[in-house]
């Protein structure tokens, strides 16, 4: 009964731990600023999300509970040998310090082993993304060897130190079994020499000492496994530390339902940088653009318009000065407030998976009529009207069955 009720309270409180952690990954990971994606590899983040979600989801409940079964056994184990023999506590006070120090040379070894490992894994994520949406090229070059030897390089990398934490494990196994051998032999010896024990309780003591040897070993490997498997749990809270974006809803300043509804946009000696430690790149720009005005930008690559547009939709923060729209600083308001009310047309226009309704209205918040209607403007209705199920059409990744 008491396995039983141990096993679902541990097993509840494990899995709510790990969905905690996952939630916060994900939830900072999505709030996360431009400027983290342009200095983080996508492996590391599909690494995060992959290989250490799992660990943390698979492996490190599991050694959690098999390390209280080990403690429990062993302390068990050894009540039972003291109480048979006495004297064998005069050895398994310096071999369990003999265990311990084992275990501290041996965990920050196998620690980094398996930081290291985990770090030189992103690299292979990131090469293989980076082919696959590159086959077209690679094929049409004729490099694909070259790309297969760059993967094997990469995964040869990663298995070097999979293979030397092997090995690791290996040394650690050796002493392990070496300490409990000395185990066995002491309780067998103090047996022999102790003249006033039944047999009984000498072949229990003999018994529980091969028994315990298991048990110390086994309890030994699992602090160390414990202790390499919170190194999942430090990476992923490393990207649940790193800074994200301004608050969505900003409640002392939400603006009115039907901002903006002139339109007017200000420049105030506005400048930005796209992260901390780089070069502005709006440098106290200060215009005035008037409800209903076209207006075009023109300059050379580099100068700075793209970074405008990033600017009006705070994808990029404010170094200085202020942008200010029908009344409103930008900076004061929410992101959904802001970019819920402002439309653009992207450079690099982008279609989901999903269905084409979907893409032409993702929130839901207009008829089919509308929609119809949007498509005729764009010379597109005679097109969408050919599909076998018009707006409910399958579109793949990046329009790819379109």
């Amino acid at each position: 009964i008491f396995v039983l009720i141990f096993a679902l309270i541990s097993t509840t409180q494990m899995v709510k731990a790990a969905g905690i952690l996952h939630f916060n990954l994900l939830n900072n990971i999505l709030k996360a600023p431009m400027s983290f994606f342009d200095t983080t590899p996508i492996g590391r983040i599909v690494n995060r999300f992959s290989r250490d979600i799992e660990t943390v989801d698979n492996n490190l409940p599991s050694t959690i509970r098999t390390l209280y079964q080990c403690v429990f056994s062993v302390i068990g184990t050894v009540v039972t040998i003291a109480y048979s023999t006495p004297i064998f506590l005069a050895v398994i006070v310096p071999l369990g310090i003999m265990y311990w120090l084992i275990q501290r040379y041996y965990i920050p070894t196998s620690r980094q082993l398996r930081r290291i490992e985990s770090t030189t894994r992103s690299p292979i994520y990131v090469h293989f993304s980076e082919t696959v949406s590159g086959a077209a090229s690679i094929r049409a070059y004729g490099v694909c060897d070259r790309f297969v030897e760059e993967s094997k390089h990469r995964v040869d990398h990663n298995l070097s130190f999979y293979f030397a934490s092997l090995v690791a494990n290996r040394w650690l196994g050796w002493y392990l079994e070496f300490i409990g051998n000395l185990i066995i032999l002491s309780a067998a010896v103090f047996a022999v020499v102790s003249t006033d024990l039944e047999a009984g309780l000498v072949g229990l003591s003999v018994s529980y000492a091969t028994q315990v040897t298991g048990s110390l070993n086994y309890l030994v490997r699992m602090f160390s496994e414990l202790e390499t498997n919170i190194v999942s749990v430090e990476r992923i809270q490393e990207y649940t530390e790193t800074p994200t974006e301004g608050v969505r809803v900003n409640p002392n300043c939400r603006p009115q339902p039907e901002w903006p509804h002139q339109g007017e946009i200000i420049f105030k000696e506005y400048m930005t940088k796209y992260r901390p430690g780089l070069e502005l790149v709006l440098k106290g720009v200060t215009c005035h653009i008037t409800g209903q005005e076209k207006v075009g930008i023109v300059g050379r690559t580099g100068a700075g318009k793209s970074s405008l547009t990033l600017a009006l939709f705070r994808l990029i923060e404010a170094a200085g000065g202020s942008i200010i729209i029908d009344g409103l600083t930008i900076a004061d308001i929410g992101l959904q407030d802001l970019r819920s009310r402002l439309t653009i047309l992207p450079q690099d226009p982008v279609i989901f998976s999903g269905t084409l309704r979907m893409n032409l209205d993702p929130f839901g918040e207009h008829t089919d009529a509308a929609l119809w209607l949007a498509l005729e403007h764009a010379h597109l209705k005679s097109f969408v009207e050919g599909l076998p199920a018009k707006l409910g059409y399958e579109c793949g990744e990046g329009g790819q069955s379109l």
